[in-house]
């Protein structure tokens, strides 16, 4: 069986499919990778101020932005998943069969 892989990544659909998924896991991950970096620069160097309540109670700045940072992940992966749905996996069955035509 011949090896078709220089013909795969210069088909114009697996060039597609590359750039696609580039154009959504960088930004993502950026937000990501960014979020956790300010929160532990705000540990690192504003620790009272995480521990300042927000309601009166025990209900801090801290929590919030703990539990921000959580749903920022879901969202951050809602994101990805409508996109993977709706734009990659579409040009993965498109890349699928042209490799079928290949063989």
């Amino acid at each position: 069986m011949p090896n078709h892989l220089d013909e795969i990544e210069r088909l114009p659909e697996f060039i597609a499919l590359t750039k696609a998924r580039r154009k959504i896991v960088m930004p993502l991950a950026m937000v990501s990778i960014v979020a956790y970096f300010l929160l532990i620069l705000i540990i690192a160097f504003s620790p009272d101020t995480l521990a300042t309540s927000l309601m009166g109670g025990t209900f801090s700045v801290g929590i919030a932005l703990g539990l921000g940072l959580i749903f920022l992940c879901f969202i951050v992966t809602g994101i990805y998943v409508t996109y993977a749905n709706n734009v990659i996996e579409p040009l993965v069955a498109t890349v699928k069969k042209k490799i079928g035509e290949l063989q």
